[in-house]
């Protein structure tokens, strides 16, 4: 998969939706507004501009806020992306780079081009959601995204105590694509392996509306009727475990 065009162009549809309003509210995103919303990618973005060309996985220094104003953030923020692109291009991908989840992911440059495209594919479906309804998003990078949290960021999460609590076992089921996973939760472990097995809980559905769930957009156990393709079966409470934050 090409990560930085994966990137690039969640990064335009952010910036897109977002400067329809930069004082509009994010409501998946609780307190936010599309400004912070902006702001917050932005300063991520100049982090890892900063930090990936370094060749250490020493921890980088904090980078300066971005500017409040709404046409110096909205310049600020195409610089980075810009920039992040070139590093993205540039740096040896087994180059070694810091990461927030040593141990549980190698800790080289190639960690961030999918981190960033990941990152960038909800955040957008936020800024979109800030307007109305979002568009769906792209299958084949949402199922990787599913992968990333259940086998690297809820493992990293769960061993620091940041994820909810939750114990026992989940099974999550792609309906659209191929990709499932039985997600053991103890204590502060996470087991994950790809296989078709019954768990204490299932989740079920196609890769978007699995991920937005994953990362708590989405209420997979919402009552009513739902469009999104969602199945909830078993002990819901359990997947509230597998947020990774």
């Amino acid at each position: 998969m090409d990560y930085p065009a994966q990137f690039e162009a969640h990064a335009d549809a952010l910036l897109a939706a977002a400067s329809r309003d930069l004082d509009a509210p994010v409501p998946s995103c609780p307190g936010w507004d599309c400004r912070r919303l902006v702001s917050h990618v932005a300063r991520l973005l100049a982090s890892t501009v900063r930090h990936l060309p370094r060749g250490t996985t020493d921890p980088p220094e904090l980078v300066p806020r971005p500017p409040a104003e709404a046409g110096e953030l909205t310049a600020y923020y195409r610089r980075m992306v810009t920039e992040t692109l070139t590093v993205l291009r540039d740096v040896d991908p087994g180059a070694p780079a810091w990461t927030f989840v040593a141990g549980f992911a190698p800790e080289v440059a190639g960690f961030w081009p999918r981190r960033l495209a990941n990152e960038f594919q909800v955040h957008a479906w936020d800024a979109a959601a800030a307007f109305g309804a979002p568009p769906e998003l792209v299958p084949q990078l949402a199922a990787d995204g599913v992968d990333e949290v259940l086998t690297v960021l809820l493992p990293a999460a769960r061993a620091a105590g940041i994820s909810p609590p939750g114990e026992g076992t989940a099974h999550v089921h792609l309906t659209d694509l191929p990709g499932e996973w039985l997600v053991r939760l103890n204590g502060p472990a996470v087991t994950v392996t790809p296989e078709h097995a019954k768990g204490d809980a299932a989740l079920r559905g196609p890769a978007g509306p699995v991920l937005l769930a994953l990362w708590g957009r989405l209420d997979p156990a919402a009552p009513g009727p739902r469009g999104d393709g969602l199945a909830v079966h078993g002990d819901a409470a359990i997947l509230a475990g597998l947020r990774p934050g």
